[in-house]
């Protein structure tokens, strides 16, 4: 295709961006962020963004043409359209119809604000006029679809400044419910309530210390206490293992009473009701530990299929454990390149999190095994206690390590180490008490007897 024989501003040209769109991931994710509705020419066009849009947040990946037919099927015109398309089709170079999309939503931006401005003009309006001039001038010096372009801090000051205070806005009004709580107290005080989608949590601890204690333990609060809808992916123990831990926290009571059925009629009927009074909802995946090799791409998947199914995405999705997992290439990597798998994979999981606005929470095991050295109080588990040290907690937003000696272990306690936080202080210590014989990882009255 010769770009300088398309005017970018012709319908022409959208038959080629559609047709692109279709083939190539990167201009369909492209096209379904930027191109918005009212820059299209007529309804068929809109109604066929919506179908992409919606197939690409929902799969990630462009529709086929025979998905997009079936989708419209009751629609001649969408099918006329949809064929035109298809003619269309063929190796392009993404990197021109990128640059020629960047043209068009300029030069429709810009119809778009000489129609209004002349308006404005024609009522006398002059201040608003130029408002609207100086608001899109502002808008055009900081606008590029190019991913490695130079921004001008100072230029594009105002028009960032307005699209935080946008972002801040259609959080305040959005659909989807704050996802801001650890459920352990003094971690939620520092985080000050700041949103943990789009964040990557690690757990770190070493054997038996209670690393899938605590991510059931935000599974089942974040349900109990929010009405969130979470989804636990378990690559270690069995299905069952996870099913009747998580019954059990439900009703704070061992998990072993679930097991054996050791629940009277009376208590049945009690914590049935009380369950079905909880808003939100906890869904187990798990996957079998031999001749399986899970990759994030499963995890990806597997996120797409429970939006499939119930129709909303997970708001929280838990992963235990991660060291268990490979990255989406499903490579085999040799026994050298370990350290270099699980930072992949780690990168993988904090890019799932962003692209599907949910809170990823993760448990990690620590390398230390030496029990004189977690014997002494004094000590904690840091990044240097990961495989990858430093390379693992990079892509984490939080790195949260569980500390426990012998002694502590008698007594249900643990100390919680901040090793790493983006967007508060790190390095401080917590002591907490548990209550693991009622599948309780956080017993806050206990916690604040400690202190006192």
């Amino acid at each position: 295709m010769k770009p300088n024989k398309i005017n970018p501003l012709s319908v022409e040209f959208l038959y080629e961006l559609f047709a692109t769109a279709m083939r190539y991931d990167l201009v369909c994710g492209v096209l379904v962020q930027h191109v918005k509705p009212e820059y299209l020419p007529d309804k068929i066009f809109q109604k066929m963004l919506s179908g992409m849009a919606n197939h690409y947040k929902n799969y990630k990946s462009p529709p086929s043409y025979a998905v997009l037919s079936q989708l419209f099927n009751d629609d001649p015109d969408a099918i006329e359209l949809i064929n035109t398309f298809q003619e269309c089709d063929g190796e392009k170079n993404t990197e021109v119809i990128i640059d020629m999309l960047e043209a068009y939503i300029k030069g429709v931006r810009l119809q778009a604000v000489y129609s209004e401005v002349g308006k404005l003009y024609n009522q006398n309006k002059q201040d608003k006029a130029e408002d609207k001039l100086r608001e899109y001038a502002e808008w055009l010096s900081g606008f590029t679809l190019k991913t490695a372009a130079f921004i001008d801090v100072g230029k594009t000051f105002s028009e960032r400044l307005r699209k935080n205070r946008q972002k801040d806005q259609d959080a305040l009004h959005s659909q989807l419910p704050p996802v801001t709580r650890f459920y352990i107290h003094e971690l939620d005080a520092l985080n000050a309530g700041r949103s943990l989608r789009g964040q990557l949590t690690c757990f770190l601890a070493s054997t038996g210390v209670g690393k899938s204690h605590i991510a059931k333990h935000v599974g089942i609060h974040a349900d109990i206490d929010n009405g969130l809808h979470v989804l636990h992916f378990q690559l270690e123990g069995s299905e069952e293992e996870v099913l009747d831990a998580y019954s059990g926290g439900l009703i704070s009571r061992n998990s072993f009473y679930y097991e054996r059925g050791r629940i009277t009629d009376e208590e049945m009927q009690q914590f049935e009701q009380q369950i079905a009074g909880y808003k939100g909802s906890i869904t187990v995946r798990s996957f079998p530990r031999f001749n399986s090799r899970v990759s994030t791409l499963d995890i990806k998947n597997g996120i797409a299929e429970y939006r499939k199914l119930n129709g909303r995405s997970p708001d929280i999705v838990i992963v235990d454990s991660m060291d268990l997992l490979t990255d989406a290439s499903r490579r085999q990597w040799d026994a050298d390149h370990e350290r270099s798998k699980r930072i992949a994979v780690a990168n993988d999981l904090k890019d799932l999190a962003a692209d599907e606005n949910v809170w990823m929470v993760v448990t990690y095991q620590a390398t230390i095994e030496n029990r004189d050295w977690l014997n002494d109080e004094k000590n904690v588990l840091t990044e240097y206690n990961c495989s990858e040290a430093k390379g693992l907690a990079r892509p984490c937003t939080h790195l949260i390590s569980l500390n426990q000696s012998s002694a502590e272990r008698q007594e249900d306690t643990m100390r919680l180490h901040i090793a790493k936080s983006r967007f508060f202080k790190k390095g401080d210590i917590i002591k907490i008490a548990t209550d693991y014989d009622n599948e309780i990882f956080y017993d806050a009255r206990r916690t604040m007897n400690l202190k006192r």
